[in-house]
């Protein structure tokens, strides 16, 4: 026999019966500081539980954040920051049709869009990236026939 600590029956369980995972998309001009702040979570804060695990992502795709929930209260939760991811990429091509036009995917809400480099979409909602490609080269032989 060990004297050595052992994990009890009663205290393992599927973490499914202990915490929920809630994923939560914000728009592009939110930044990663702004969630850990406990008055970010004002009006979700009735839906969460210490030990809760919150994934953040933009629609700019820019970041992601992984959080873990430490304190509730009515108004407010204090979060945890597990891990930060910066998901900046350059462009991987396809976009060669017109010079001021990207396709982008822009998360769950807006999902594969044309983008102008300004940051305004101008088609959104699009269901794949070969979509989103038609819809560019369609826009920009709208542009060119405009233009002759």
């Amino acid at each position: 026999m060990t004297d050595a600590p052992a994990l009890l029956q009663r205290r393992f369980q599927l973490a499914e019966h202990t915490r929920t995972i809630y994923f939560a998309t914000v728009e592009q001009h939110i930044k990663p500081e702004d969630v850990l702040k406990p008055d970010f979570w004002r009006h979700v804060a009735s839906q969460l539980r210490p030990y809760d695990e919150i994934i953040v992502a933009t629609d700019s795709c820019e970041w992601r954040l992984s959080l873990l929930v430490a304190d509730v209260w009515h108004c407010g939760a204090r979060v945890v920051e597990l891990s930060r991811h910066d998901m900046t990429a350059e462009d991987e091509g396809g976009n060669d049709v017109a010079d001021d036009l990207r396709v982008k995917w822009r998360g769950p809400v807006h999902r594969w869009c044309v983008v102008r480099t300004d940051g305004v979409i101008m088609r959104g909602g699009l269901d794949n990236k070969n979509t989103a490609l038609e819809n560019l080269a369609a826009i920009a032989q709208e542009r060119a026939a405009v233009g002759n």
